[in-house]
């Protein structure tokens, strides 16, 4: 009797040192994939190699080397080297360095309070956390979208277009720049930087700057209903000429009142990327520059949270 307690304690003592040796209790998440790396990289703080059998809630982090991911859903991942993430079935966590995802459809990453989701299951881009607030996102193939904590719509992302978006620390003004149309009696203006749509409303008839393109500063209203095609109702506190758009490399010194917008860490001003330093667009508490000339970027989109786009 004594020796079959034994033997059953042993058993549990085996089983738990499995699990503990292999970063997570075998039991408790499904496996939705399997991870394959040329170096270590650590799962759950245990350190493994070459490849092992991903779990849903398992944290990753490379080292030296990326990670390549195969989900059981069909959706591909890379983890970037010296990057972190915690993956599940149908998102993924980013919580430093960068990832590329493909065959998305479905999957969603969520990274600094924003979500990144595809519109097509053919869409492939790549999500990198420069600095301490920021998020690139490079729509590589096919297009995505991005939604604030709200779930609200803040940017949209054609191919070859990448945005950098920073999550402001309060909700300020929103700032939208593009040509005014009038549609079915409602005045409407899509931000040259973000794609988004936005109703206006003003105490100032607009009809006269129907067709100019405008750089748009006011409050979301968020009791009324926007027309179908808009995100949200703007109403305007001021509506100017629009300046031509105007860029600066990545890392250099910043110009247009932005508090050195340009300026910032990372690669960007190494490989020629530049940022566009006069559109900045404000939506939903999201403020976001466009990336010119390269799918990748660096800068400070400036601001405090009271004056997130000053000039």
């Amino acid at each position: 009797m004594r020796l079959n307690s034994l033997e059953a304690f042993l058993a549990v003592l085996l089983a738990m040192q499995l699990g503990i040796d292999s970063g997570f209790a075998v039991a408790a998440s499904p496996a939705i994939g399997t991870i394959v790396t040329r170096g270590a990289f650590r799962m759950n703080q245990a350190t493994l190699t070459s490849n092992a059998t991903l779990f849903a809630g398992a944290t990753i982090e490379t080292g030296a080397a990326g990670s390549l991911m195969e989900l059981a859903s069909g959706t591909r991942l890379e983890l970037g080297p010296e990057s972190r993430g915690r993956f599940f079935g149908d998102h993924l966590v980013l919580e430093r360095g960068q990832s590329k995802i493909d065959k998305s459809l479905g999957f969603r990453v969520e990274a600094r309070g924003l979500t990144v989701l595809s519109d097509t299951g053919g869409s492939t881009g790549r999500i990198r956390l420069p600095g301490s607030a920021r998020v690139e996102v490079s729509a590589l193939t096919g297009s995505f979208r991005v939604l604030n904590s709200r779930g609200m719509v803040v940017a949209k992302i054609a191919s070859g277009k990448a945005l950098v978006l920073e999550p402001q620390q309060a909700t300020g003004p929103t700032r939208v720049t593009g040509r005014l149309v009038k549609l079915g009696g409602h005045y409407l203006l899509t931000d040259e930087t973000t794609n988004i749509t936005v109703e206006l409303t003003a105490k100032k008839n607009l009809a006269n700057q129907i067709g100019q393109r405008l750089e748009v500063t006011g409050s979301s209203d968020g009791v009324a209903t926007p027309v179908s095609d808009a995100t949200e109702l703007i109403e305007v506190a001021q509506a100017t000429p629009a300046p031509p758009p105007a860029t600066a490399p990545a890392g250099a010194g910043g110009s247009s009142g932005t508090g050195g917008a340009a300026g910032g860490a990372g690669g960007g001003a190494a490989n020629g990327a530049a940022v566009s330093v006069t559109l900045i667009a404000v939506i939903a508490g999201v403020a976001a520059a466009a990336v010119v000339g390269g799918l990748a970027a660096s800068g400070s989109l400036g601001g405090s949270a009271a004056a997130p786009v000053s000039r």
